[in-house]
Order: C-alpha cells, then structure tokens, then sequence
C-alpha cells in the first residue's frame, strides 16, 4: 500500500513550525510496512486542500491528511474534503456532545464556532479524539475502497488517533504481519557499524535494517515483514539474537528507551545517588536526567560551574591545577566529578568541562574539546573527547557520552566502547 500524507497549515509552509506530525505518521506507517510515498504541505485554503487531495488520490493508494480541523475560520479542510468527495456536511450529534461534555468537564464555556467541529462530511466513519476534540475521519472512495483519513493537526491528538486507528486500520489491510525492533548504539560511528555488521542482514528474509544516526549515537532498526505470519515471527526472533550478539557490546537500550532512564535504573537497582557539575553543557546534563518521571529518587542535585571561581568556591577544584592545567583539561573534570560527589553526599558524581564553541579554542585545544570525569563507588575516570559540528551538537554529544560513561560505569563494563567487547 502506497500513501500519501497531506500536511495543512500555513504555519507550516511559512517554516514557523516544524512538521513534527508528518515524522511521526512516516515512521509508525514504516513500521506496519505501509510505505509512505509521497508528501506534500499546503495552505489553509479549500482551493490548495482540494488540489492536493484530488492529486493524492490520483497516484496513491490512500491519503492520510493532517490539520485544518479545528474551530477557526481557516480551518477549511472537512470543507474542502466534502467537496472533492461530493459529501454534504451534516451535523453529528455524539460528535457535539462529546465537544459539549468536554468542556463542561473542563469549565470552559463552549465558544459557538466549536461546534463547528460536528460538521462531518455525510458517510465518515467517526474515530472519537481520546486527547481533544476533533474527531478523526475515514472514508472509502471508489470500487476499490480508497483510505482518505482526516487527523486534526495538533500534534498530541494527531498522534493519538494515529496509534489508536488510524496505523492499525491502514495495518489491516496490508494483509501482512510486521515485526520490528530497535537496538541503540554509543559510542560508536555509523561506518564502523555497517562494517561490523556486514551482510548479516542478507540472511533474513523479508527483513530491512535501517542506520539512523543523531546526537545520540546510532539507532539500528529491524522491521520484517510477509505474507507468512510464523515465518516472520522467525525470522524477526533470529535477527534479534544474531544483530544483538554483532553489536552488544555497545547497545545501551532497545525500542525508544532513552540512556538516562537507563542510568536511573541501574542507579536504582544499586540504591546510589547522583549529582552532576557542568560547566560547558550548562545544565544540560541535569536536565536529562530529571527529565526522567521517578528522578527524585536517585538524582540529588546539579552544580553549573561556568566561571573558574565557581568551581573553586563551590566544588573544590584546586587553583593550582586552574593555573596548570586550565579549566578544560582532565585533573578539573575529575575534580568536578568529585566534588560534586562530596559536596552533595552521594555516591554517584559526573563532570563535564569543554570548549563548545564556536570561539574559545586554541590549538592544543579546539573548539569540541571536552573532558569527562565520572567518580562512583567502583572508582574515578576521566575521558577526554573531540566533537565536532555547532555548539549544539557539541553540548548534545558531550551529555550523551557522559551518561554513557556513568552506565558504564554502573554496570560494570570497559570504559571505551568496543565493538570487540
């Protein structure tokens, strides 16, 4: 099945707001095996909706479409819709109700354009919005029955409907079981993956391996797919065992599992606390970590030590090795770790101290220079790193690989990932 996602809004085509919803809805169809084909963003206008509707159902297999359906004047598409389908408007009562009843529970009153949401063109099937109030839409067009699904474009009720009807309707009718899962790398670089990995995949049929690389290292994605459902099933199991025994050594999560919840969970498990000192990533660190729902119990604090002076008077550091060394170099990044440690009454401490551009380097030390200090019961390390791309990317990077380092450290494991173990 050949789709194709239509993405509405002004906002969008005026590069104010990025299309989140077409990355979500290309990457769940993907994993269903429904392959996504074509694309295109217009304007909130009926004429520009209907354009790009009547040219999707002329070359795909279905058409996914997102935004415009909301209550302002330029949410046009249910309009638009009813026309190129020849679908009068009718009003739906249990879509009403619902708006009504959601905004009693909530205590708003019901502005009289909301209610506009309840136009449905005459013979959708109805998809109730379990986050907001526009309902999604399906209708089938012509002989072959022809998917054409309306989602609001607010981005959490999108994806809402999505995961709730849309991918498993558009699912069914593949015909076709599909299996997937994701290993996620660090450590390591994407070409040095391809080449441990070789033609493995080859050996697994109906089976795609996808390289998708971010700050965050390199995810590996396995999505299997046919006719035969146990065949599949197989298949899927043996790719899983021979991709995890490749790459092990450095896999630090599957599925959308992120490495700070990792880190919280072996901080769990071992009953330690952790604090953090920072100084390049300014609080970057800190924030990924508490960013995980349960923290509380294992994250104590977090030191952003940007001036020398800072890290002298709040965590320790020694002037002398300020003077020696500089603030980027090992003996401080150990420092940090430590002191964050002493200072906070845990056992867990990381520091962080670099240059993340884009002035501020020298030779001896570049812009993307940055040092790693991790001080745990199993004992003091230090790494030192070279990161290249924008300040971002180098901030991104360096807390990455720092908490990296902290489960490795954790868990027992060599320092510096390998590939051979």
């Amino acid at each position: 099945m050949q789709i194709e996602i239509v993405t509405i809004g002004n906002e969008v085509l005026s590069g104010r707001t990025l299309d989140t919803n077409f990355a979500f809805l290309a990457r769940a169809l993907e994993e269903v095996s429904v392959q996504v084909v074509w694309h295109t963003t217009v304007g909130d206008t009926a004429e520009a909706i209907a354009g790009a509707l009547r040219q999707a159902l002329g070359r795909a297999d279905g058409v996914v479409v997102t935004g415009g359906l909301g209550p302002t004047p330029d949410d046009v598409t249910r309009k638009a819709v009813a026309g190129v389908l020849r679908r009068p408007l009718q009003l739906d009562e249990d879509v009403l109700a619902r708006i009504r009843e959601r905004a009693r529970k909530s205590g708003r009153k019901l502005a009289a354009s909301v209610e506009s949401m309840a136009l449905i063109p005459r013979g959708a099937t109805v998809w109730q919005n379990p986050v907001g109030s526009a309902p999604g839409l399906l209708f089938t067009q012509g002989e072959e029955g022809k998917p054409i699904i309306l989602l609001p474009g607010v981005p959490q009720e999108m994806e809402a409907l999505a995961v709730e009807f849309a991918v498993p309707w558009l699912k069914s009718r593949t015909g076709r079981r599909v299996e997937s899962f994701t290993l996620r790398t660090a450590g390591v670089f994407e070409s040095m993956l391809q080449e441990h990995i070789g033609k493995l995949p080859a050996k697994w049929t109906g089976a795609s391996l996808a390289y998708l690389p971010s700050y965050f290292g390199v995810d590996l994605r396995v999505t299997v797919a046919g006719p035969d459902h146990d065949q599949v099933g197989e298949v899927a199991g043996r790719a899983y065992a021979e991709l995890k025994e490749r790459v092990g050594p450095v896999v630090y999560a599957e599925g959308s599992q992120t490495i700070e919840t990792v880190v919280g969970e072996e901080l769990t498990r071992l009953g330690l606390r952790i604090a953090t000192a920072e100084s390049c990533t300014g609080g970057l660190l800190s924030k990924r970590l508490t960013d995980v729902p349960g923290s509380s119990r294992w994250f104590e604090r977090g030191f952003v030590t940007y001036s020398n002076a800072s890290k002298l008077e709040l965590l320790g550091v020694s002037a002398a090795d300020l003077e020696a060394h500089g603030a980027v170099s090992a003996p401080v990044a150990e420092q940090l770790a430590r002191g964050a440690c002493q200072r906070s009454g845990v056992e867990v401490g990381v520091g962080i101290t670099g240059i993340a551009g884009p002035d501020g380097g020298t030779t001896e030390k570049p812009v993307g220079t940055v040092f790693i200090g991790v001080a745990s019961p199993r004992g003091d390390a230090v790494r030192s790193f070279r990161f290249a791309g924008s300040r971002t990317t180098i901030r991104e990077r360096s807390v990455q690989t720092a908490l990296d380092l902290v489960r490795r450290q954790l868990q027992g494991l060599p320092l510096d990932p390998s590939l051979d173990g």
